[in-house]
């Protein structure tokens, strides 16, 4: 395996002891029930408000009101949409291997020895760097679970590193 990140087409098979299996995805703090209540709660007050305009005579209004519900249910679902995104980092003593899962579906996937690997935070997220390459993971993590988890790649490539 050489120094660089390769690009493979599928998960590659890990062999030996596994020292860190992570999925990474981004967190949403309102549930598909909660968000539910909170839009039938917006529905109802904008019909009440849009009832009211209607019966001043200002039946325009009851059509503005209308757009800002699907402006708002617009922008929750391309919020859900983005949500299923993931990352999976998975170190092995011979291999570390990365994987993107975007909103899509569509999957990439990298390789590297992890004697070439090395963990740095920089900004929003952790990198592991080879050589000239380098692999951003948990843009979407607070700065609390970014450390966390920077710690704990770190622990586990240099277990891989020595075998242990």
């Amino acid at each position: 395996m050489t120094p660089d990140w390769e690009r493979i087409p599928s998960p590659p098979m890990m062999d030996g002891a596994l020292y860190m299996d992570a999925v990474l995805r981004p967190h949403r703090s309102l549930s598909a029930k909660a968000f539910q209540a909170m839009f039938v709660a917006v529905i109802a007050i904008n019909a009440v408000v849009a009832v009211f305009f209607w019966v001043q005579g200002a039946f325009p209004v009851a059509g503005f009101l209308g757009l800002d519900v699907l402006a708002l249910y617009i922008a929750f679902r391309m919020n859900y949409r983005a949500a299923r995104a993931e990352e999976r980092v998975r170190v092995a003593a011979g291999k570390v291997h990365v994987a993107s899962i975007d909103a899509s579906g569509a999957e990439r996937h990298w390789v590297l020895n992890p004697v070439w690997a090395r963990v740095a935070r920089e900004g929003t997220g952790v990198l592991i760097r080879a050589r000239k390459m380098q692999i951003r993971l948990g843009a979407f993590l607070s700065p609390d679970e970014c450390a966390s988890f920077a710690q704990a790649l770190d622990a586990a490539l240099h277990r891989a590193k020595r075998g242990a």
